[in-house]
């Protein structure tokens, strides 16, 4: 998963699941099962992505097929707008066997009842859920029922400069909340700043939920808790406007932090393993740490994790060999593909030591993901991400006069 299917196209999950209401009436058993010499073909649907991803899915797939001759599997990716074109085909029946389906979008999915629940389907193929990173499985399960199997995830984690710290004689990355103030106070010069970090909520919620906020809980939006003002104050009005040693990308006339960090017009950024292919284009002879994000003094570590499931269509008329075929992509053999592809981390526990031993620099990731959040909020996401984006940014910009203020108005939006 890029860094754009995380933070982009929140606005149409909205439209598309106000859409979906009324597909969801229950269909006969559409299951037919092949003998095990007949030639039949599985649709599996998701959105274009990049030629090295596409090419990692395209390994898979073979890999499957070698193993299950009689089954022919074709992907069929959707350029443009993903779930507006879900969408329709889903109402008419027509969608493929199994598709992407991104935890955030999933609640709504999962409520409307327009996917089918697997649970006996995977107990019949001997898949065992404790298999998988504990985050990636929770985030596609809805009333002890189980909707999709996680291809990959993603976490978040601090890239440092190494060439910037030793000019500024910081001998290790920062740790805590205070060790990254004072870093970014000595690495803001000649041009540089020392910290950048978007003001949308997929960035900064590791720091509320430090500081004992959330802004999900029960069904319900928090955001107005004292706790995330302490987090949106220290890094959006203590370091970025008193300090001056913080920005937002824009400010620094990027549209993202990973950029601003590639051209080294930020020292330190949070994002995910999507910024390592990035600078190795963009900027190849730079030095760089990744670390575990810095923790609150006294607090417990937080993390968010970013993952896209295979879902199986209720429609389906292969659902056994559709769930092979899951189980196959998303287990051993096909996490392994995942694994020399490096472009995001395997969804098998174990295949974590294998991902380490291949990516030793990147261990913050692994760390992370036993202590993240899916990044889900049931299904009021849309509207709080918004709220949450507008209220961190309203600071920065001077809009709100201080967290409290903008967090009491985005309260308000959502309700």
């Amino acid at each position: 998963m890029n860094k754009k299917s995380v933070i982009t196209g929140l606005m149409a999950t909205s439209l598309v699941m106000t859409a979906l209401v009324g597909c969801s009436s229950k269909t006969a058993d559409t299951q037919d099962t092949a003998s095990k010499d007949e030639k039949i073909t599985l649709r599996v649907g998701g959105w274009s992505s990049s030629p090295e991803e596409q090419a990692m899915l395209d390994k898979q797939i073979a890999g499957f097929k070698s193993a299950h001759p009689n089954v022919e599997v074709k992907f069929e990716p959707v350029v443009g707008d993903y779930l507006q074109k879900l969408q329709p085909m889903i109402a008419s029946k027509t969608e493929p066997d199994l598709f992407y389906l991104d935890a955030y979008a999933a609640p709504e999915f999962m409520e409307k009842g327009v996917i089918e629940p697997i649970d006996d389907l995977l107990k019949k193929h001997n898949v065992n859920l404790s298999d998988y990173e504990d985050a990636a499985v929770k985030a596609f399960q809805s009333n002890n029922k189980t909707y999709g199997l996680a291809k990959d995830y993603n976490t978040l984690a601090l890239f440092y400069n190494k060439e910037l710290f030793e000019k500024a004689g910081i001998t290790s990355p920062p740790k805590t909340w205070t060790e990254l103030q004072d870093d970014a106070k000595k690495l803001t010069k000649d041009g540089v700043t020392g910290f950048s970090i978007s003001a949308e909520l997929p960035r900064y919620q590791p720091f509320l939920y430090q500081a004992g906020g959330t802004v999900y809980a029960d069904g319900k939006a928090t955001l107005t808790k004292s706790e995330n003002e302490t987090a949106i104050n220290f890094i959006y009005d203590q370091m970025m406007k008193k300090d001056k040693s913080a920005a937002i990308p824009k400010t620094l006339g990027k549209d993202w932090a990973g950029d601003a960090f590639a051209d080294s017009k930020a020292a330190m950024v949070v994002e995910g393993s999507w910024l390592i292919p990035h600078v190795a284009k963009k900027s190849p002879s730079l030095k760089y740490g990744i670390v575990e994000l810095p923790v609150k003094e006294g607090a417990k570590p937080s993390n968010m994790i970013f993952t896209v499931a295979y879902a199986l269509s209720k429609n389906s008329k292969h659902k056994d060999e559709a769930i092979d075929l899951m189980a196959y992509l998303t287990g051993k053999e096909g996490q392994k593909i995942t694994v020399e592809g490096g472009l995001a981390l395997p969804t098998i526990k174990e295949m974590g030591k294998d991902y380490l031993t291949k990516y030793p620099e990147r261990e913050a990731f692994v760390k992370g993901a036993s202590y993240a959040l899916p990044y889900q909020y049931g299904t009021m996401g849309v509207k709080l991400v918004d709220a949450m984006n507008k209220a961190s940014e309203a600071v920065v910009l001077g809009a709100k006069a201080d967290a409290k203020a903008a967090l009491a108005e985005a309260q308000t939006k959502i309700q």
